[in-house]
């Protein structure tokens, strides 16, 4: 399968600028630039592994790695374009951005990259919250393995997708508590309310042109404060409120760096990091460790 892109899109750049795509149960594969990752099929019970690649400057390639035998691959197309923000909406809001700020057109600097699904995007950015970046990474890949299906008594690859909505409301509280801390029951009572039909996803993702009104909408949502909802509105196409935590305003004490640039010139392209080495990518790591190599 393949999606067309414009000329100024790279892969690379849409996927490694966020540290969504770092989160299982994505992978990305630095000797390839190619990103992996389970897809949901249609009936949300069942997932495909696909691997995305850019095959040449103007199309995105998208393969099955397993169970090839589908009958509709829209579903998985929709899911691969949300994530990287193909579409003619995410197309014209990157071309006003290079309009204004010459210097990400010149990086290729616009799209940030998101999850397949807005449950994913919300949960994970509750992942992110007070805890080390380290914390957030083992946080999703338990919540990837809590309820892997089996067959014949091995996992699939594709089985450790991350969980909807309707599998995190049945999940055991005291195991979700052991993974998810405090924010168990945050996460347990957002899957509830999707899954009864409280909360409307759909409607939030797809109903709102006002940032600010979308904004009030979701702090209503019990447990959800200031950066959830303004990193989610970010995930969503809105820009004007920022997602402010601990790495922003150390961003904000080094304004002489981009933030992407400052972790680049310490650990290396982004791109090119191996898994083991994504824990690394945090500022109170990499002060630690030029502190430790100062000697007196």
């Amino acid at each position: 399968m393949e999606i067309e892109v414009s000329s100024t899109f790279e892969l690379e750049k849409a996927v490694c600028n966020h540290g969504f795509f770092m989160m299982a149960p994505n992978r990305w594969i630095p000797s390839t630039k190619t990103l992996v990752r389970p897809l949901r099929l249609p009936d949300n019970n069942k997932s495909v592994t696909v691997s995305i690649s850019q095959s040449c400057p103007t199309f995105i390639s998208v393969s099955i790695l397993d169970n090839p035998l589908i009958i509709s691959t829209s579903p998985i197309l929709d899911q691969v374009k949300r994530m990287l923000r193909l579409s003619e909406k995410e197309e014209e809001a990157v071309k006003e951005f290079h309009r204004l700020h010459a210097d990400a057109a010149n990086k290729g600097f616009g799209r940030l990259f998101r999850n397949p699904s807005l449950f994913e995007d919300i949960v994970k950015t509750c992942l992110l919250c007070a805890c080390r970046f380290k914390d957030s990474l083992e946080m999703a890949e338990r919540l990837c393995r809590l309820n892997p299906k089996r067959k014949r008594g091995r996992r699939k690859e594709g089985d450790l997708n991350f969980p909807t909505a309707h599998q995190v409301s049945k999940m055991d509280r005291s195991k979700m508590k052991k993974i998810l801390g405090y924010r168990c029951d945050v996460v347990l009572d957002l899957a509830k309310d999707v899954t009864s039909g409280k909360i409307n996803l759909d409607h939030l993702e797809h109903r709102y042109s006002n940032g600010d009104d979308l904004y009030q909408h979701l702090r209503k949502i019990k447990g959800i404060g200031d950066f959830v909802s303004s990193n989610i509105l970010m995930c969503l196409g809105f820009y004007h409120r920022l997602p402010v935590d601990s790495e922003t305003i150390r961003h904000i004490k080094q304004v002489t760096f981009e933030l992407v640039e400052y972790y680049e010139s310490k650990v290396g392209k982004l791109g090119l990091l191996e898994k083991a080495d994504y824990k690394s990518v945090a500022g109170s790591f990499l002060n630690k460790r030029t502190s430790n190599s100062i000697q007196i």
